[in-house]
């Protein structure tokens, strides 16, 4: 403060100024002697050079310039015999740099210094600045860690595809090599079996057109001998013997006929991947195929049915999310025992798409398993008893080949529904 030309300040205004000044933390003042004593500081230069009450720490903490530089300077007289940043600080203390000047006020030095708050504006800019940056690349970061885990998900499932895709690969091969190695051989004992059961007609005919004939016209002793040989081979039980034999043998040889065609339906075997399919079907052959696991763990299984359009899918796939959707509710049922278990399957048209439930009353799943179930590779059975795959692979058939939505819902202790989603227009 620069008081008016000819006035000096004093009384209250200049005990109140000294009073500010000596309590100031910004601005810094300061008398020493040449070796760095203090004789007068403020509070700012105490918290630059260390409390008075304690040993002198003045000519350690200035390190630039030193006392000793100060002290070899010129008087000075009517300017400060320094003017420029000060440096503050030790090895063992925070620095602080600060702009002043240094008096010579006969032997002492009268230090002025204060914070320069351009610096502090600039450097508090820089740090925001920074703190800016730090939480751009945080957010940036943490986005693209999602986008890992998001893109090691899709690899994942990715990689759960491509095992799938082999194993049906593998298994329709598998399965058209042995519908031939089947269908082959099965019509010919068919068609043998079909010749013997008319041969054996035919054979018995003769043989009572024969007798007929040796009993009309035959010698005495021809007619004996044909009738000792009537009662031992007892024709009648052998013709209606035959016929039944030849009956059930035709009647196993369907059914493995039907066996191959159900594997067949189920495989899609040299069918083009979309085509127009009848869904009841599909579900029909699949419950061929999981027929044994089904009686194995005596599980009733009831259809509600409702008369559906065909739709423009992929059979194959349709029938593989049908048979994982079965053994996973076979599996859940087990806790009820022998007999105990149900399967409900009903199927409703909703307009522009039709619906399938596959319900069972199960163990029922908790919030935090049913949030899971479709993750690749999640699976809460034993190690060894369960790939995870199934209900993953079964979501990526139905939304992303179909484009529909497979969700499910579950009560612990009362049972889960899964629920399909087809639409009737499939995107090409």
């Amino acid at each position: 403060m620069i008081p008016p030309e000819g006035q000096a300040l004093g009384g209250r205004i200049a005990e109140l100024a000294c009073s500010f000044l000596m309590d100031a933390t910004a601005l810094a003042i300061g008398v020493f002697t040449p070796d760095g004593a203090p004789r007068l500081q403020n509070r700012g230069m105490r918290r630059l050079v260390g409390e008075d009450d304690g040993p002198p720490r003045a000519a350690a903490r200035l390190v630039s310039p030193t006392f000793l530089q100060l002290a070899a300077a010129g008087q000075g007289g009517e300017a400060p015999i320094y003017r420029g940043i000060l440096h503050f600080g030790d090895l063992s203390a925070r620095a602080h740099s600060l702009m002043g000047e240094v008096w010579r006020v006969g032997e002492d030095l009268l230090i002025l210094a204060e914070f320069d708050v351009v610096e502090l504006e600039r450097v508090i800019a820089e740090v925001s600045a920074l703190n800016s940056k730090i939480t751009n690349l945080q957010r940036s970061l943490v986005s693209e860690q999602r986008a890992l885990e998001r893109s090691l998900e899709q690899l994942q499932a990715t990689q759960a595809m491509l095992v799938h895709a082999e194993k049906m690969n593998a298994l329709g091969k598998l399965a058209a090599g042995m519908a031939h190695e089947i269908n082959n051989p099965l019509a010919f004992v068919r068609s043998n079996v079909r010749t013997l059961g008319g041969s054996l007609e035919r054979l018995v005919a003769a043989y009572q057109a024969l007798d007929g004939a040796v009993l009309r016209e035959g010698p005495h002793g021809l007619r004996e001998l044909a009738g000792a040989l009537r009662g031992e081979i007892d024709l009648e039980f052998l013709r209606e013997d035959a016929g039944d034999l030849v009956k059930g043998t035709l009647a196993g040889l369907s059914r493995v006929q039907r066996i191959v065609e159900n594997l067949r339906t189920f495989m899609r075997i040299d069918r083009a991947d979309v085509e127009l399919s009848d869904l009841r079907e599909s579900l029909d052959s699949t419950l061929e195929i999981a027929g044994p696991m089904l009686k194995g763990a005596d599980v009733r299984v009831t259809i509600d049915w409702a008369d559906l359009p065909r739709l423009r899918c992929m059979p194959a796939e349709i029938g593989q999310v049908f048979l994982n959707l079965l053994i996973n509710a076979v599996q859940a049922v087990e806790c009820r025992g022998r007999g105990g278990g149900r399967i409900a399957i009903r199927a409703r048209d909703e307009g522009s798409q039709v619906a399938l439930d596959f319900e069972d009353n199960g163990a029922g799943m908790t919030p935090d398993v049913l949030g899971r179930i479709f993750d690749p590779f999640f699976t809460t059975k034993p190690v060894g008893q369960g790939t995870g795959l199934g209900l993953t692979i079964s979501h990526k058939i139905i939304v992303d080949q179909h484009g529909g939505a497979l969700s499910a819902r579950s009560t612990p202790g009362v049972g889960s529904t899964f629920t399909i989603v087809l639409p009737k227009e499939r995107a090409r």
